[in-house]
């Protein structure tokens, strides 16, 4: 099996994070390894991605990708782990349950305040997500593997231009009536109707 190549290292995470040095690397590894694969990937694309995992593979990073992963994709990753961290490290799978992990001087947060704190991490993660899409963008010639993607195959992943996600209002008290699309753009007054399909 190859060996899973990390683009966040341990001590750069704690180094640049609120996280203590006792934390359990079993559930920090993981997560990390997914925020790369799920979030990272898709911004970058899968060639441009591959390329920089060969790199750090063999040790042999090249200066603009170097760039990339120290001021964009590093403090991305930070984040992103922060926010995907909060419930794993609150929340243990045992062997007969899953339970709330305790500690003998600390009372864990509420879910409430779970959710909190995750939605600012990500609110974080997904700024400095855009900033290094931006980058790229900015630097196009510079890194041709972002938009061009050679050998387009079904599992291929094309780089997001956007990295904010933000929820959909369906419904509520207060509806527009038929007065905009779900885009907030107004309709002239002929499409306006009630009850409104819109919101």
């Amino acid at each position: 099996m190859a060996v899973k190549v990390m683009l966040l290292s341990e001590a750069t995470l704690k180094e640049n994070s609120v996280l203590q040095d006792n934390v359990d690397m079993k559930v920090v590894t993981p997560t990390i390894y997914h925020v790369q694969n799920f979030y990272i990937l898709p911004i970058l694309g899968t060639s441009l991605f591959n390329e920089i995992i060969d790199q750090v593979r063999v040790n042999n990073v090249s200066a603009l990708n170097k760039t990339l992963l120290d001021l964009y994709i590093t403090p991305c990753m930070i984040w992103y782990t922060r926010a995907e961290l909060l419930i794993h490290m609150t929340y243990k799978m045992f062997n007969k349950a899953v339970g709330v992990q305790n500690a003998d001087n600390m009372n864990p947060a509420s879910l409430d305040e779970l959710i909190y704190i995750k939605n600012e991490a990500t609110n974080n993660a997904q700024e400095y997500a855009q900033r290094l899409t931006k980058y790229l963008l900015a630097n196009e010639e510079q890194y041709p593997l972002f938009l061009n993607q050679p050998n387009v195959e079904i599992d291929t992943f094309l780089a997001k231009m956007n990295n904010y996600n933000s929820g959909m209002v369906l419904d509520g008290d207060g509806c527009c009536e038929g007065q905009y699309n779900f885009r907030g753009v107004p309709h002239s007054p002929l499409m306006a109707r009630k009850p409104c399909y819109w919101c």
